[in-house]
């Protein structure tokens, strides 16, 4: 009996701009991104709900076995069934 391998969890990643629009990212495989006090938020596939400050800076993701980086403004994070939003407003 021949058991069916599940194709591994990935992350859908929204980053939505009440200024200029936004984008959309898919099968990420990991992301790092700072928070309003400074410190480092990781999120991988299966990561509990969570909703947060986010601050100026780096967003840090993993898509394709890459390693990658754009710029987010701060603004606020939330986390469900491993897709992430994050609101700005610039």
């Amino acid at each position: 009996m021949s058991r069916k391998l599940d194709p591994p969890k990935l992350l859908r990643v929204r980053v939505l701009s009440l200024g200029s629009g936004g984008m959309e990212l898919e099968r990420v495989e990991a992301l790092q991104v700072r928070l309003q006090d400074g410190s480092w938020l990781g999120v991988r596939p299966g990561h509990a709900p969570i909703i947060a400050a986010t601050g100026d800076g780096e967003l840090k993701f993993r898509q394709d076995e890459r390693d990658q980086v754009i710029l987010v403004k701060n603004g606020i994070l939330t986390l469900i069934d491993d897709l992430v939003s994050i609101l700005t407003t610039h």
